[in-house]
């Protein structure tokens, strides 16, 4: 049994792979040989009024890939006011410490192949995944990308984008201005078109065929009469776009297993301001729009419906996490570090008892 930590994940999974990866993965559970259980959190109220307890566990399995994996995370959530914005802010015993592991298991045996770090994947995963989507809803030709944020995964999609689409010019924007500008100068000593840090969440978006909001805000970042024709976007969270935004949508594409199920230790009139993921005013917020065509990414994928039909049309694609996505990339992970001899040994003993459970 391996564990697997973020610096090997970065040696041994490349953006082009986990795509390959993620695409093969989804067309499995699309056609039926691949499933999810819909992501569950726990909400532990703490003695900090403004602070709780998740315990978020997801599960997927690939008969394919011969896999299953179940990724969990354990933190506290918190809603500070940063740079004018509320964001939604996690962490694990203190700032700027998170704690999440995959446990990637045969499915012919049984057997417990390995322990990931989930920081590396997480972010290669979501970047990877709009990448997919990208291919089937972005325009051939699109190449200017608009990026809201500048963290993690801002830089994820940078990277899985420039995979998929011959891209000449990346804004980027961010409500801290060291932060936009450090992701520019970084990212532009590794590819060759032209990377900016922009003055306007605006100036981001606009002029823009890509725009991906890659924030952890828990109000709108990006506002419909930014949008302009053909454009191809993607949130996040679905908190960043404002009402107009999914007014002025042709097309929704959504990939998710299910609403993610919450379960807490309080009454219904003390609750946390935001639970992650999306939900049913969501789903009613998208349906209220009566020019936007939904669509199951599956479906998509599968040929069964368009991504995109004219050039004008303007398009959002939202994802969830699922297990399927941490099963995958574990595995290509785990596969790589057979390959290279990387990754920490762990006695197979230490996880397989003689006591029936």
């Amino acid at each position: 049994m391996l564990l697997i930590d973020n610096d090997t994940a970065t040696q041994v999974l490349s953006m082009a792979d986990c795509i390959t990866a993620l695409e093969e993965a989804y067309k499995e559970e699309a056609v039926g040989s691949a499933t999810n259980r819909t992501k569950s959190q726990l909400h532990v109220h703490t003695s900090d009024a403004d602070k709780w307890y998740r315990f978020s566990s997801a599960e997927g399995g690939l008969a394919g890939a011969g896999v299953v994996a179940i990724r969990i995370k354990s933190d506290v959530l918190c809603w500070p006011t940063l740079y004018g914005q509320v964001r939604s802010y996690n962490y694990c015993m203190e700032p700027d410490r998170f704690c999440g592991l995959i446990l990637l298991f045969r499915a012919e045996n049984g057997e417990p192949l390995a322990i990931l770090n989930d920081g590396v994947i997480q972010h290669l995963r979501v970047g990877a995944t709009a990448a997919t989507a990208a291919k089937c809803m972005a325009r051939e030709d699109a190449s200017v990308l608009g990026i809201l944020g500048s963290g993690g995964m801002a830089e994820s999609h940078l990277r899985a984008y420039a995979e998929v689409r011959p891209l000449r010019l990346v804004k980027i924007y961010s409500p801290n201005r060291q932060h936009r500008e450090d992701l520019a100068k970084r990212m532009s000593r590794e590819f060759s078109f032209e990377i900016v840090a922009v003055e306007g969440p605006e100036i981001a978006v606009q002029k823009s065929d890509i725009v991906a909001s890659c924030t952890d805000t828990g109000e709108a970042v990006l506002f419909g009469e930014w949008l302009d024709q053909g454009m191809h976007v993607t949130t996040v969270n679905h908190r960043e776009a404002d009402k107009e935004v999914y007014r002025r949508l042709n097309r929704y594409v959504s990939y998710q297993s299910g609403h993610a199920v919450n379960l807490f230790t309080t009454s219904e009139d003390h609750r946390p301001r935001t639970l992650g993921g999306a939900g049913p005013d969501h789903d009613r917020l998208v349906s209220s729009s009566a020019n936007t065509e939904r669509f199951r990414f599956a479906d998509v994928l599968l040929g069964k419906a368009p991504g995109r039909e004219t050039r004008a049309e303007i398009n959002l694609f939202k994802s969830e996490g699922t297990g399927v996505q941490f099963a995958a990339l574990g595995r290509l992970a785990h596969l790589r570090c057979q390959q290279q001899n990387l990754g920490q040994d762990l006695p197979l003993e230490w996880f397989i008892q003689k006591i029936r459970n």
